[in-house]
């Protein structure tokens, strides 16, 4: 009983400081982007946000080997650690300065290159806190702590501006640096789980090894289900609010609704003394999402816009817990960070590329037929998700980092067996 409460408590505190992390994230940029257009004017603002955006993007992939071959709880202390340090630089640039476009552009940078190495890291440490059983219910409340900071982290950024520039970066940097002092708390369940951790696999493991498991189908099915959700769906938002003639207050009750549904949902499944929801829930959540998104792009009514917005937050939120605590079972660890890091620049990386499509189909053929177009994505996701393996906790293995190979069993459930040693007579961790 001893073990589990260590467990429980290192994977409460994980969560915790995923969501001050979440949350810091999200003021901090809506706190630059304020920033940065009083220093330049929208130009300037954009030109920063996007600076930021490029060593994210490009050096994800890299981020997510590191987070591969070094405890990756080493590289989120770090980063979080490097957060708070940039963002007090930045405190004193701008009390000493002013506002100017160069030390903006230079903190966006080096933000970005910190994100690139700090997501896959999160993303792998997951595994090494709980059994593999306990996934999906640890997934449910890192979901929950980030539909919260997405909900919190714009209010608090808000706020924080009016204290000024200077005031609000210092504030930030507190709430990473709360993140890096809970995850100096976090250990792994046991030594040998961080001794496996920390060494390079045996025989090196190469992402090709996720198409000889048969994982491919539940990795490209979740990016497809959340490329939609991470920025273009917002933006269709607010455009369908522009379009409509809404109040602008509309377009945020329906996002904030969205957060709500996915809170509600997260939390349910965490805490539900039932079994993980598997795959028929999966398609019929995302099967739900579609025409929800064209009730959404196509309702004249505010009141069923925000309707909508809320049911889309439980059934996003569904496949999401689903697909990622499926992906932490059956993922070898040693792989991890770099899924992690692929399924992140799917969606972090390709989002503000998507953000110029938004506007050119909304402005073409109006909003209704992006929300159609997103619809269309959800069922691509669908059917590729409809031949991933989505098999129950329990079900699935991931390979013992320290076993010379492995081997897939049949009728397409992943079974991973050591092929010397002793072996093990449970499914469990």
């Amino acid at each position: 009983m001893s073990g589990d409460a260590g467990w429980r408590g290192s994977a409460a505190r994980w969560v915790v400081a995923y969501t001050a992390a979440v949350v810091g994230d999200v003021s901090y940029f809506l706190v630059l982007t304020w920033a940065a257009a009083e220093a330049g004017g929208p130009r300037t603002s954009g030109v920063v946000l996007a600076l930021g955006a490029v060593p994210r993007a490009l050096l994800m992939l890299l981020g997510g080997v590191l987070a591969d071959r070094v405890d990756p709880r080493r590289i989120a202390i770090a980063t979080d650690g490097a957060r708070t340090l940039l963002l007090l630089l930045a405190t004193g640039a701008a009390s000493w300065f002013g506002l100017v476009p160069w030390w903006l552009a230079v903190l966006a940078v080096a933000f970005g290159v910190v994100d690139a190495c700090f997501i896959p890291a999160v993303g792998a440490m997951p595994v090494r806190l709980v059994p593999p059983e306990a996934l999906p219910r640890l997934q449910a409340w890192r979901l929950t702590g980030l539909r919260a900071g997405n909900a919190v982290g714009p209010a608090l950024g808000a706020g924080l501006v009016v204290l000024g520039i200077p005031a609000a970066l210092a504030s930030v940097a507190v709430l990473f640096a709360l993140s890096v002092v809970l995850l100096l708390t976090v250990r792994s369940r046991d030594r040998t789980a961080r001794v496996a951790a920390d060494a390079p696999p045996e025989p090196p493991l190469r992402l090709s090894q996720l198409r000889r498991q048969g994982l491919v189908p539940l990795v490209v099915g979740t990016a497809l289900s959340e490329l939609p959700f991470s920025g273009p769906v917002a933006i269709g938002v607010v455009l369908l609010a522009q379009e409509r003639g809404w109040p602008v207050a509309a377009a945020g009750a329906v996002l904030a609704a969205f957060s709500v549904g996915g809170i509600v949902v997260s939390v349910l499944l965490a805490t539900l003394p039932v079994a993980a929801p598997g795959r028929l829930t999966t398609l019929v959540a995302l099967g739900a999402t579609a025409p929800l998104l064209l009730l959404l792009g196509s309702t004249p009514d505010t009141a069923h816009a925000i309707v909508a917005g809320a049911l889309l937050g439980v059934t996003t939120g569904t496949v999401m817990v689903i697909c990622h605590g499926r992906i932490q079972q059956s993922t070898p660890p040693a792989l991890l960070g770099r899924v992690t890091a692929l399924l992140s620049l799917a969606t972090l990386g390709l989002s503000p590329l998507t953000y110029g499509a938004v506007g050119v189909v909304a402005g073409s053929w109006g909003v209704g037929a992006f929300f159609a177009l997103a619809a269309g994505v959800m069922v691509l996701a669908g059917v590729v998700l409809a031949g991933a393996r989505l098999a129950r906790p329990g079900e699935d293995r991931v390979p013992d980092l320290g076993s010379e190979g492995a081997r897939t069993s049949h009728e397409g459930d992943l079974r991973v067996e050591p092929t010397r040693g002793r072996p093990r007579q449970d499914g469990g961790s």
